[in-house]
């Protein structure tokens, strides 16, 4: 076996990767946050149950009085409602979109992820998941159990991601998620994780006790009243326990800004600064493209077809996005200029949105404002991500199989050929996406604005010729507009 894994040749600057004071500081607001939180809902969940255990202690000592035996059911009964939600259990592979791969299916892949993972001085992934997406990810499997023993991490690998990066960025992305593995804050993470499951299930979940209730509330009205009450209260918790939860969210958003430059750092640190901007700029048009590639996948559904691949729509679509951009650089990676490296800024204003998978991270900008403070040359790895895998074919066909199968319907497949030339005429093969019009008409179609089509011929045409009309009207300093 031959490792494709190569270790970063420029210098890196000690304790570059050590988190800053601002890091120290937001990880301490989250956890007052999130003690303030886990105190208030067990100081209820016990305080209902105690309250209701004295209420039949002394119905008892006043030889069983109605009233007490009545509000010790009610207040028992919020006691369970509260206790329920710590009960519950999250596991990755439960979802049959993902596919679990071990070392021994795939000895390249993983040679590649322990050497990273040991690199970046984070544990190695427990299980390791791919998925349809343009994604990389952190995952647990999550108990109460394991507030008192930490859970392993899962990696998740989207061949949405793999399909687009060259494996220099894919490196990038992948050491920044072993850089969240290394951090001793994931463990914060953790409970806040725990935290969001309890309090979305209080306020969002409906279940057995609220069918209970309704139901209770419907009957005689010398008992109707009983769940009236509860339901109250019931709402009341909801709206405490909401209330109260986003104030951890607010804390956890603030140190989650932290962590995620921290952990690009770290995957400076392995790749240098420009890999991981590169791969951040990629993976919006890898969004793009993913998302027209489903599109098609659901319109062969809807005749009964079936694509094998999705993964060449996705191929398809940037390559025919750079004809009709007219821009052959669209879809490739940016160019390293040579002179003063580190002032070049591939994103230049904060209306860059983060790719579908960083939806809630910091700005493009402001993470490449971070990882070129302190600037790394380094060679990007330009051969693509698919060598690290035995069979990419066999791979992206089964995911594709996997999403067909959540439809639940009896397909035959078509040709990737024949998928191919359907998306082309669908969604490019129209005369005003042609290369000369520099994109002004992509995504806006030209005869809206006409409210009869005789409008269409009525504009004054000057002399010149056609060509010089339409070099004036389309010229090409549009395509960078």
């Amino acid at each position: 076996m031959n490792s494709l894994y190569t270790r970063i040749s420029a210098r890196v600057p000690e304790n570059f990767t050590n988190p800053t004071k601002s890091f120290k500081k937001h990880v301490w607001l989250s956890v007052f946050g999130l003690l303030f939180f886990i105190g208030l809902y067990l100081a209820l969940t016990i305080w209902f149950g105690l309250l209701a255990y004295n209420l039949v202690v002394d119905a008892n000592s006043f030889n069983g009085h109605f009233v007490n035996y009545l509000l010790a059911i009610g207040f028992g009964f919020l006691s369970v409602f509260m206790a329920k939600s710590l009960f519950f259990l999250n596991k990755r592979e439960d979802n049959p979109i993902y596919r679990s791969i071990n070392e021994k299916e795939e000895p390249l892949l993983f040679d590649y992820l322990y050497k990273l993972a040991d690199e970046a001085g984070a544990p190695r992934p427990h299980k390791v998941f791919l998925s349809d997406r343009v994604n990389a990810s952190v995952s647990y499997d999550i108990s109460l159990v394991n507030l008192l023993f930490p859970s392993k991490k899962n990696l998740e690998i989207g061949l949405g991601l793999v399909n687009v990066l060259n494996l220099g960025e894919f490196k990038a992305v992948l050491a920044h998620e072993f850089g969240h593995f290394a951090q001793r804050s994931m463990l914060l993470g953790r409970y806040v994780y725990v935290a969001q499951q309890i309090a979305s299930r209080i306020v969002g979940k409906r279940d057995g006790f609220d069918t209970f209730l309704a139901g209770l509330s419907r009957i005689d009205l010398r008992i109707a009243w009983i769940g009236w009450i509860l339901s109250i209260l019931v709402w009341s918790i909801r709206s405490l326990i909401e209330t109260c939860f986003s104030i951890v969210v607010v804390a956890e958003r603030a140190l989650s800004r932290e962590m995620e430059f921290q952990a690009d750092l770290v995957a400076v640190s392995l790749t240098g600064s420009d890999a991981l901007i590169h791969a951040l700029y990629k993976l919006q048009i890898a969004d793009q493209a993913y998302a027209n590639s489903f599109d098609c996948l659901n319109e062969e559904l809807s005749e009964k077809k079936a694509v094998k691949d999705m993964y060449i729509l996705q191929t398809n679509y940037i390559h025919k996005m750079a004809k009709t951009l007219d821009d052959v650089n669209y879809g490739k990676s940016p160019k390293v200029p040579q002179m003063s490296p580190e002032e070049n800024r591939i994103f230049t204003s904060n209306k860059y949105n983060p790719p579908q998978m960083w939806a809630t991270h910091p700005a493009d900008i402001d993470r490449e404002n971070n990882a070129k403070q302190t600037y790394i040359y380094e060679p990007i790895d330009d051969k693509s991500s698919w060598e690290l895998f035995s069979n990419p074919v066999s791979y992206r066909e089964d995911m594709t199989a996997r999403l067909i199968k959540t439809a639940n319907i009896e397909t035959e497949f078509v040709s990737n050929e024949e998928v191919i030339k359907k998306q082309d005429n669908e969604y490019f093969n129209w005369t005003f996406l042609d290369s000369k019009y520099h994109s002004i008409f992509f995504g806006r179609f030209p005869f809206l604005n006409f409210n009869v089509p005789e409008e269409l011929f009525q504009a004054n045409v000057s002399s010149q010729s056609v060509k010089d009309e339409l070099n004036t009207l389309y010229p090409k300093k549009l395509a960078q507009k």
